[in-house]
């Protein structure tokens, strides 16, 4: 899905090249339901949904702006597939096992916030954790290395999008984002 399909405000956004990569990586075929943790304004919740329209997403957000945008845009969207929880994280999180988990914001709880996902992880489940910051990736990864986790992998995206400037062209640079993902064992 494009970005400007989406109604946006100053919270961030999971831009498309890199939705489409944590996505791919929630290996979300087959499966019955998805966590996504700072849900932010949706973008991921919405697109999987969408793609996935006979998967239940419950996303959690603690950010009133982030939740009023992202009921803008399940509106827009009629997902009616995606139940959105406000609350912070990891309290919040829903006493239920999810067969993939996204997490796109973590505040200052990231330790927490992986091993109560990890607890409500199924077995053989998927984990994705989206950062820009290295030392919160880094943080994540030493977390999860000492966990029952299969596959784990780190991926950094880099986008750049062709831009007019005068007579000429060039490719103007988004954040690179790091991708962690993991399967529980």
């Amino acid at each position: 899905m494009k970005d400007s399909e989406f109604l946006r405000t100053k919270v961030p956004m999971t831009k498309a090249e890199v939705r489409a990569v944590s996505i791919d990586k929630l290996q979300l075929k087959g499966k019955a339901n998805l966590l996504d943790v700072g849900a932010g304004t949706g973008s991921v919740s919405i697109q999987a949904a969408i793609e996935f329209p006979n998967l239940q997403v419950t996303s959690i957000e603690k950010n009133p702006d982030a939740i009023e945008i992202m009921t803008r845009n399940m509106t827009q969207f009629h997902t009616d597939n995606i139940s959105l929880i406000t609350a912070n994280a990891p309290q919040g999180i829903p006493d239920e096992r999810f067969d993939a988990i996204f997490v796109g914001g973590s505040g200052s709880n990231l330790k927490e916030i992986i091993e109560e996902c990890l607890s409500r992880l199924k077995s053989g489940g998927t984990l994705v954790l989206n950062f820009i910051l290295i030392e919160n990736a880094m943080a994540a990864y030493q977390v999860l290395a000492n966990q029952d986790v299969d596959e784990l992998e780190m991926t950094q995206v880099d986008v750049s999008k062709w831009h007019a400037l005068g007579k000429g062209h060039y490719f103007k640079h988004h954040n690179p984002s790091i991708i962690l993902s993991a399967t529980k064992g």
